[in-house]
Order: C-alpha cells, then structure tokens, then sequence
C-alpha cells in the first residue's frame, strides 16, 4: 500500500480485486500461499517493442498474443504495443492488423493500446529509426492512424519543433492518446509551446533527444523543470548513466517517474545477432546496437529494470511499484481499473521473493505464471 508493505489477505472474484485485509473469510476459493512473498501492483509498460522473440514491428496479432503469454513471467500484467511502419500506409496497415489483439486474454498480460512511436520525429534526434520512416506532422495521416486502429492510440511521441507539430499535438489530445515528447532537438522554448499545447509526458527522457546545455537547455530540462510532465526513464544500465538517472529522480519524485523497457523481441534471449529496420543489430549485455554503437534497445526485462530502479534511486516498494505500476497507468489512460491493490481494481498482481524476483504474476484474476 501507499503506506508501506504490511501484511494482508487479498480476495479477488473474477477479474477484480473484491477485499485487501487480514483474515479475510472466502469459503471455497482457491488460495495461493504467498507466505514470505511481497504482493504489488502487476507492472505495466508504456513503452515496448516486444520480448521473449515476439516482436510488435510485424503485421501479425499473434505477435502481440505470444508476447502477453511471455509478459507475466517477468511481472508484466499490462502493456502499450509500441510500433510504427516505415510509411504511412504501412503504419496505418500495421495497426490494423494488430487491433485485434487489443483485448484481455484469460492468464496474459493485457494490451491496454498502442504507443506510436513515430513518425514524426526530428530526424536529428532519430536514434535508430531510418531517416525514411520519418515525416513531418500531418493531421490527416494521424487521423487515418486513429480510424486504422480503432482509437486504441494511447501514446504518441512527437517532436513539438517539426513543422505543424502543435496543431497535431492538440488533435492527438482531443482523440484520446496522450501527446509525449521525444526524438526531439527542441529548445527549452519549443517544448514549453508543446506542453501548452497539450504534451504531457516524455518519451525515454535523456534518450534521443538534444542533450543538456548550460545556457540553451533542451528537452530535459524543460522535463524536468514542469511539475505536471511525466518522464519515462530506462533502467537498464545502458541507454542512461545512474548517476544521470539519479539526478533526474531527484527532480521528479515519485509522482512523475515512469519505468520502461523499451524492450526489442530480443528481450529475455541469448546474446547475439539479430536484425532491426533491415540493419544488422548486436546483442550484448543489457542493450542491442547498430554497427555504428547506436542502441536500438534494451533487452533487459522490466524485472530486471525494477530491481536497478530500487537500487539506483534507494527506493521503498510503495514508491517502486508507484514508478512501475501506478505512473505508468495513469500514462496509458487505465488509473481507473490498474496500478493500485485496491477493491474495485484489476486483480493484476505480482509476487516477488525477498530479493525481488518474481515468483508468480496474477493477470486479472488469474494465475498467469508461477516459479517452478
């Protein structure tokens, strides 16, 4: 709980968590000893490109499903299905495609939406996206990307200095997602005409973006500086410095903070070579690069980047699962139903031993994995 970690008893009836407290009389239900066990808010991330060999860059809503029957096994109980094609009509193709995976599947981690990265993203700040995928803002192409998914467009990241960007960030707003800033070499002056204009968050804060200046700023520190913007960061150990990551912390609290994975399908697989975008990509350590050092993401899973989230920024657990559950549902427009234990919530849970390794995720009421 918000309060801290204290011992109690949860009834959970169908989908949904019924009673939190001690001794808690349910005659006939089946129990799950978790004597020893830390109970929280199942994880959620907002930002993922796939994992456990499934990716979220193929046309296949078996992508999608594969992934949310791997998810629990690292704590994940929700997820954002973050893609984007390599023109407009593949985009919009893409999210047709995969629409029908948006929807709660019994014992799997559920698709809450679709995170757009891209494409309209400043090709400075592109990271490892080709320079062909990109394009300057359009209303229209948007709109046919709304219809395309069937307004299950939760997040979309935009860089606020592109031509047209702010009457889009206000159009993304009014049909639903949730404007984020990234891929951007924005002033600190431009990105304060994005947050007026209704940019709310910030994609992988530090990551493809204009890096901090002392006298010119940049999208960090204009983050950093506004009360009401949420920041993702990645805990990987790779994309950011922890000491960076630390420093960052300090300014957002636990109330603005957001862990994701970024995660490519390579996610919980061995160290190797694999391809992205049609560039040969490397696997080793926590990170997949391009041959030129670009990190094209993290293969790190969101346990692991859990456990370096306690440790870089010496949190308690109620702020942990805040950073990895609540924050992250509030960014994908389900604070409603996830990220809380609470009666009336999504009985989405994850169990972690004492050295927070997960020992059994529960996905809406249902026992999606259990550690031999």
């Amino acid at each position: 709980s918000p309060a801290g970690p204290h011992r109690a008893d949860i009834l959970v009836q169908g989908p949904r968590i019924v009673a939190v407290g001690r001794d808690l009389e349910a005659p006939g239900a089946e129990i799950l000893d978790a004597e020893g066990l830390t109970a929280g808010p199942g994880f959620i991330d907002v930002h993922v490109h796939g994992g456990g060999g499934h990716s979220f860059f193929a046309d296949d809503p078996a992508e999608v499903a594969a992934y949310a029957a791997w998810a629990p096994s690292r704590g994940v109980t929700a997820f954002l299905v973050s893609t984007v094609g390599p023109d407009a009509a593949a985009t919009a193709a893409r999210l047709a495609a995969l629409r029908p995976a948006i929807q709660p599947v019994p014992g799997r981690a559920e698709p809450l939406g679709f995170h757009l990265e891209g494409p309209f993203l400043n090709p400075v700040r592109r990271g490892a996206f080709p320079a062909d995928y990109l394009r300057e803002p359009a209303i229209a192409e948007y709109e046919a990307f709304h219809e395309a998914a069937g307004g299950l467009i939760r997040q979309v990241t935009v860089a606020p200095e592109l031509p047209g960007a702010l009457p889009l960030i206000h159009t993304i707003a009014r049909l639903g997602a949730v404007p984020a800033l990234g891929h951007t070499d924005a002033t600190v002056p431009e990105c304060r005409q994005g947050f007026e204009a209704g940019i709310a968050h910030v994609t992988h804060l530090f990551n493809a973006m204009r890096p901090i200046h002392q006298r010119e700023g940049g999208p960090v520190v204009a983050a950093l500086d506004n009360p009401d913007i949420t920041c993702e960061l990645i805990c990987d150990g790779a994309h950011v410095e922890p000491a960076v990551l630390r420093l960052a912390y300090r300014l957002l609290g636990p109330l603005r903070a957001v862990i994701v994975t970024d995660n490519l399908h390579l996610a919980g697989a061995e160290p190797g070579r694999a391809a992205f975008a049609g560039e040969s990509i490397t696997v080793s350590g926590a990170a997949a690069r391009k041959a030129d050092g670009t990190i094209v993401g993290s293969v790190a899973t969101f346990d692991v980047h859990f456990r370096n989230a306690v440790d870089i920024f010496s949190l308690d657990l109620p702020a942990a699962f805040r950073l990895a559950s609540t924050n992250p549902a509030r960014v994908a427009g389900a604070a409603e139903r996830k990220g809380q234990l609470e009666p009336g919530f999504d009985a989405d849970i994850v169990l972690l031993d004492r050295d927070l390794r997960v020992a059994a995720t529960i996905c809406r009421g249902v026992i999606a994995y259990r550690r031999a």
